[in-house]
């Protein structure tokens, strides 16, 4: 049979167990709503701060090719059609401000010189024919296969660039167009400056691939061309989306958002992760360390558990000892009464005897007579010792009653924790 200590440390421990059960899986549940919180909160300000350096980049671009066109010693060569002079302003302006590509074209979008080996005509670029009727235009845009050759430029079509231009006037009158910009592709900087102060992964998508990426193989290769998923929604719906993607067999958290070129088209994606891994080494870690404490409170709680049991055991084993005592002197008392008892009875038949020998009162009588009052005499003594050592006893019997009664109480105190009313 279990004791009661065991019993009480087994209900402390139990009811410990069930409270720290469903304290992990509120805390589970709990902290992993919190985590997803702050990887939304993560990739927002992510996707945000890659937006952002987006529109620095088209506000570079579109500085450089405002002060490029307003040279007039490209506006003199464009005049004289000098080409050699216009290909090296051209080849200026690029490095200056960094760019992919630079063009001068003449009023019909027809290239004359460029940053690289350009040729052709820029007729169809909106872009081009904005700037040939006087407005400075231009942002990201797609460029198709034509306006690539034209410019020069190898990269598979379409591509995404962030292209401006600017007309070069002569007289108050536009004379030709000054056309300049840089693709989004692997070389592109802003991305990875992002990654980098962010912590972060980036990229550009276009048709549901990277073009421009911060993510790079083993061998250092940028994942250009690597597909990401949900790209069809956040295109052709104009909606962010946000969720785990898994991206060359890693698992990242993500926000895409839709990426508008210059005249309000969806032309791509913007696409930043951080790798899940990372809010689950936080899930993980938490929770390691709730169990870890947890485990330890719970030994600490067992330990005093089991203390307190035992001390509880022991007063428990104190007053059943006396318990057990005083029914020891009640069963004395109880025996002591039935011996006196008898004695009363053999009193009381050696009382008659002699009534009846008196009744005879012959001499044989006498001897039997002497005889039964010596037993009387005798019984009357036990019954007289018996009766002071009844008295005694029963004295003390009240007192151990008194005693059983203060025990019971505590006994009471023990079992309900609190001291019992009295009415």
């Amino acid at each position: 049979m279990v004791g009661l200590r065991a019993r009480l440390v087994a209900l402390l421990v139990g009811v410990m167990v069930l409270a720290f059960v469903l304290l992990l899986v509120g805390v589970n549940f709990g902290l992993r709503a919190d985590v997803h919180n702050l990887a939304q909160q993560r990739v927002d300000a992510g996707e945000a701060a890659l937006s952002g350096a987006m529109d620095a980049r088209v506000e570079s671009v579109r500085s450089t090719v405002l002060q490029g066109s307003a040279e007039t010693s490209l506006a003199s060569a464009l005049q004289s059609r000098n080409r050699e002079a216009l290909q090296s302003a051209a080849s200026d302006i690029a490095v200056s401000g960094n760019l992919s590509f630079v063009v001068v074209t003449d009023a019909a979008g027809n290239v004359l010189a460029g940053s690289r080996a350009a040729s052709g005509t820029l007729g169809k670029n909106q872009v081009v024919t904005g700037a040939a009727v006087g407005a400075v235009t231009g942002g990201l845009q797609l460029l198709d296969g034509p306006d690539l050759r034209a410019l020069g430029v190898t990269a598979q079509a379409p591509a995404l660039a962030i292209g401006m231009a600017s007309p070069i006037n002569v007289a108050g009158k536009a004379v030709g167009v000054l056309y300049g910009g840089t693709l989004v592709d692997a070389s592109m900087k802003a991305v990875d400056d992002v990654s980098r102060f962010t912590g972060g992964e980036t990229g550009v998508a276009v048709n549901g691939t990277l073009v421009a990426t911060s993510m790079s193989t083993k061998e250092g290769v940028k994942e250009t061309g690597t597909a990401v998923g949900d790209y069809t929604d956040v295109a052709a719906n104009r909606q962010t989306f946000s969720g785990v993607q898994t991206v060359d067999n890693l698992a990242y958290f993500v926000k895409m958002a839709p990426l508008t070129s210059y005249d309000g088209k969806v032309v791509g994606a913007y696409w930043f992760g951080v790798p899940y891994a990372q809010f689950e080494a936080i899930v993980g870690n938490t929770l390691r360390q709730i169990v870890l404490w947890g485990l330890l409170g719970l030994i600490i709680s067992a330990i005093a558990g089991a203390f307190f049991a035992s001390r509880i055991g022991r007063a428990i084993s104190r007053r059943s000892e006396e318990v057990n005592e005083s029914a020891k002197q009640l069963r004395v008392l109880v025996v002591g009464g039935e011996v006196s008892g008898d004695h009363v009875v053999r009193t009381r038949e050696t009382l008659e005897e002699i009534k009846s020998l008196v009744g005879r009162g012959n001499d044989s009588g006498e001897g039997a007579l002497r005889t039964l009052t010596s037993r009387a005499v005798d019984d009357v003594v036990v019954i007289d010792t018996l009766t002071a050592e009844l008295s005694s006893r029963m004295r003390d019997a009240a007192t151990r009653v008194e005693r059983l009664s203060a025990v019971a109480q505590e006994l009471d105190e023990l079992v309900a924790g609190a001291r019992p009313s009295r009415n």
